[in-house]
C-alpha cells in the first residue's frame, strides 16, 4: 500500500531512500545585465547544457537560486550561464581565478555529504554572495612580428575581445618597428586571445608555452588577467611565442623556402572533389589546400612557401569532407603522431624540400605498398543492456563516424551482436551504439581496450590490423573492456538500468535478474521531496514507469531490496 509522509519526515525519508543531500546555489547577478532567457546552472557531467537547470529570482533582489537533491558522495564540475546559449558563449568567465576548476575553468562542487548552501557572484569567486565592483580597463595588445612574414595584416581575436572573430580587430604598426598594436576596453577578469598573421592564427604547445598561455581542453590560448582600473599594455612577445624575438632586424632569417608535397594515391579511389593537404595549425580543413595531378599519374602535388625553421603537423585527405572522415588513417603507424590526431609532422624547414609518400602509409620515396585487408568480426555482448532499436558500430575508418550506417545482428539470440567487415591494415577507432546511444568510456578505467585523443576529448575502442589474417574481437560487455558479469551472486539485487534517462512520457527499468522478492521503488524530486513510492512484484525483469503526471525536472529513482540500494538519475522534459 502506498504510504504518505509528512513534511517533517521528508528529510529522513530522502536520506534513507535516495541517499541525497539538498544543495542550494545562490548567485548574485549585481554586475550583469540578465539575459531575457534567464540564469542557469550547467556544466560538468551532471548539470547539462545552458537551459537545462533554470535558476529563479522570485523576490527580484538580483540573487538567483536553485535547489537540487544530489547523491551523497557526488563531486564534480559546474558553472553558471547568463542565458541559454547553445555555444556556451554566455558562460561566466573565471579563468585564472582561485575558484576555477578543471579543463574548462568551471567551479568545483566538493563531495556532497549532506544539505549545504553555496553563495557567490557571477564570474567572481566570493563565498558570501557579495560582488566586487566591476571595472573597465583600457588594454593595448602588442605583438612583435619581426621574425614573421606579414602579407595580409595582423589581427587579434578572443572570446571577450570579439567573439573569436579572427578578422574583426586589425592591428597596426604605425611606426614601422614590426610591433603591431590594438587598443580596446575590457572588463575585469581573465581574457583568452591569440594573434593572427595573414589569416593564420598562432599555434601553441600546451607544455612549451606555459608562461603566457592557458590550455582549456583542445585549445591553448594567450591569457590576460585584468584587475584594478589602470590601463594595461601587454608585453610585445614574438608572434607564436611567450618570449621576445631573438632577431630584431625584421624578416624571418633564411628563406622562405618552397616545400613540395607529393602523395601517391595508387591504392585509393580518388574522391570527385579531389585530394587535399590539411590539418595542423597552418593547413586548414579539407578543401582549403587542393593538390593537383596534372599528368594523371596518380601522384598529387602541392608546393607551399614556409619560413626557415617552420615545423608543424599536416595530413592528406581524399576529398573535402567537413567531418574529417576522408582523412588518411595513420593510427599505429610510425609516421602518425598519436599526440596530434595521428597526423604527420613536418621537420624544421632549413631549405627547399620535396616530400614524397603514399596516402595512408609511411613511405618516404613515394611508393605504395599494396593494401592489406583483413576480415574483421566485431562483437559486443549486450546481455546487460536492453536493445530497443538495434545495435550499430561506427568509426572513422569504418563508416566515417556514421552511427547508423553499419548494423550488427544477433542471429542466434545469445546476446552477442556481430558484424563482419573488410578493413585495411592500420589502427581503427570505433564504438558500439545501442538505440542511438553510443558507448562512453573513461580514459583511465577503460584503458585496457581504448585509446584517448591527445586533447582528452574522445576515448574510443581501438583495433590494430597488422596482416591479412581474419580477426574476431572479444565480445566485451557494452560500454566496458570486460566480459559481462553473470549469475545472481555477481550482481547486486538492487542493480538496474533506466532508459531513456532523458524522456517525456515514460522510462523503463531493466533488472539483470528476476528475484523471488519484491523491489521497493522510491522516486525523489530535485528538491528532495518524495514524488512516488511503489513495489515491483517478484519475478519482474522490466517495468515501465508512466511519467505523464510528473512535472518537467530532475528526479532520482531508487531501488531497495535485500538490504541493498541503487539510484539512477532521470530527467523529465516537456
Amino acid at each position: 500500500m502506498k504510504q504518505f509522509f509528512t513534511l517533517a519526515f521528508l528529510a529522513a525519508s530522502v536520506a534513507m531512500f535516495a541517499q541525497v543531500g539538498v544543495v542550494t546555489w545562490e548567485l548574485n547577478m549585481a554586475n550583469e545585465t540578465v539575459s531575457p532567457d534567464g540564469v542557469y546552472l550547467a556544466g560538468g557531467d551532471y548539470f547539462g547544457i545552458p537551459g537545462d537547470n533554470p535558476m529563479s529570482d522570485d523576490d527580484g533582489d538580483g540573487i538567483w537560486t536553485i535547489t537540487m537533491a544530489m547523491p551523497i558522495g557526488y563531486t564534480g564540475a559546474y558553472t553558471f550561464t547568463n542565458g541559454a546559449c547553445v555555444d556556451w558563449s554566455c558562460k561566466e568567465n573565471i579563468v585564472g581565478q582561485s575558484c576555477a576548476f578543471g579543463t574548462w575553468s568551471d567551479r568545483e562542487l566538493v563531495e556532497v555529504t549532506g544539505d549545504v548552501t553555496y553563495s557567490t557572484c557571477f564570474a567572481q569567486c566570493t563565498t558570501d554572495g557579495s560582488c566586487n565592483a566591476a571595472s573597465d580597463v583600457q588594454v593595448t595588445f602588442r605583438v612583435d612580428m619581426s621574425e614573421a612574414v606579414v602579407t595580409e595584416g595582423v589581427t587579434v581575436f578572443g572570446g571577450s575581445v570579439n567573439g573569436w572573430n579572427n578578422t574583426a580587430s586589425p592591428m597596426t604598426d604605425d611606426d614601422g618597428d614590426d610591433v603591431y598594436e590594438y587598443t580596446m576596453v575590457l572588463p575585469s577578469g581573465a581574457h583568452e586571445y591569440k594573434f593572427v598573421n595573414s589569416g593564420v592564427e598562432e599555434s601553441f604547445d600546451d607544455s612549451t608555452y606555459t608562461e603566457c598561455t592557458l590550455t582549456s581542453g583542445a585549445f591553448t590560448n594567450r591569457i590576460l588577467l585584468v584587475e584594478g582600473t589602470d590601463a594595461i599594455v601587454t608585453e610585445a612577445y614574438c608572434y607564436n611565442s611567450c618570449s621576445a624575438c631573438q632577431d630584431t632586424t625584421g624578416g624571418g632569417g633564411g628563406g622562405p623556402y618552397e616545400i613540395t608535397f607529393n602523395v601517391n594515391m595508387a591504392n585509393e579511389e580518388v574522391d570527385p572533389t579531389g585530394v587535399y593537404i590539411a590539418g595542423g595549425a597552418d593547413f586548414g580543413v579539407p578543401g582549403d589546400n587542393p593538390m593537383s595531378d596534372d599528368d594523371g599519374d596518380g601522384i598529387y602535388t602541392i608546393t607551399v612557401t614556409l619560413d626557415e625553421g617552420y615545423t608543424g603537423h599536416y595530413t592528406f585527405t581524399n576529398g573535402a569532407c567537413g567531418d574529417w572522415s576522408c582523412k588518411e588513417n595513420l593510427a599505429g603507424l610510425p609516421c602518425g603522431d598519436e599526440t596530434n590526431y595521428n597526423d604527420r609532422l613536418l621537420d624544421p624547414v632549413m631549405n627547399n624540400t620535396t616530400i614524397s609518400t603514399c596516402f595512408g602509409q609511411c613511405s618516404t620515396d613515394g611508393t605504395c605498398e599494396q593494401n592489406v585487408f583483413s576480415s574483421v568480426t566485431f562483437r559486443v555482448n549486450m546481455a546487460d543492456e536492453t536493445v530497443t532499436t538495434g545495435v550499430t558500430i561506427f568509426g572513422g575508418s569504418i563508416n566515417g563516424w556514421n552511427n547508423t550506417a553499419t548494423p550488427l545482428a544477433d542471429d542466434d539470440a545469445d546476446g552477442i551482436w556481430e558484424v563482419t567487415l573488410d578493413l585495411p591494415a592500420g589502427g581503427h577507432e570505433y564504438k558500439f551504439v545501442n538505440g542511438g546511444s553510443e558507448e562512453i568510456f573513461d580514459a583511465i578505467a577503460d584503458g585496457a581496450c581504448t585509446v584517448t585523443t591527445a586533447d582528452s576529448v574522445y576515448t574510443n575502442r581501438y583495433l590494430l590490423i597488422e596482416n591479412s589474417d581474419a580477426i574476431t574481437t572479444s565480445a566485451y560487455c557494452f560500454n566496458s573492456c570486460d566480459e559481462c558479469a553473470v549469475g545472481v551472486d555477481e550482481i547486486s539485487a538492487s542493480a538496474f538500468d533506466l532508459f531513456p534517462s532523458v524522456t517525456r512520457e515514460s522510462a523503463t527499468m531493466r533488472f539483470p535478474v528476476a528475484l523471488q522478492s519484491a523491489r521497493e521503488i522510491v522516486v525523489v524530486g530535485f528538491s528532495g521531496a518524495m514524488m512516488d513510492q511503489f513495489q515491483i512484484p517478484a519475478g519482474t525483469t522490466t517495468w515501465t514507469m508512466d511519467l505523464s503526471s510528473y512535472a518537467a525536472g530532475i528526479y532520482f529513482v531508487n531501488v531497495q531490496v535485500d538490504g541493498t540500494s541503487s539510484t539512477r538519475k532521470l530527467v523529465k522534459i516537456q
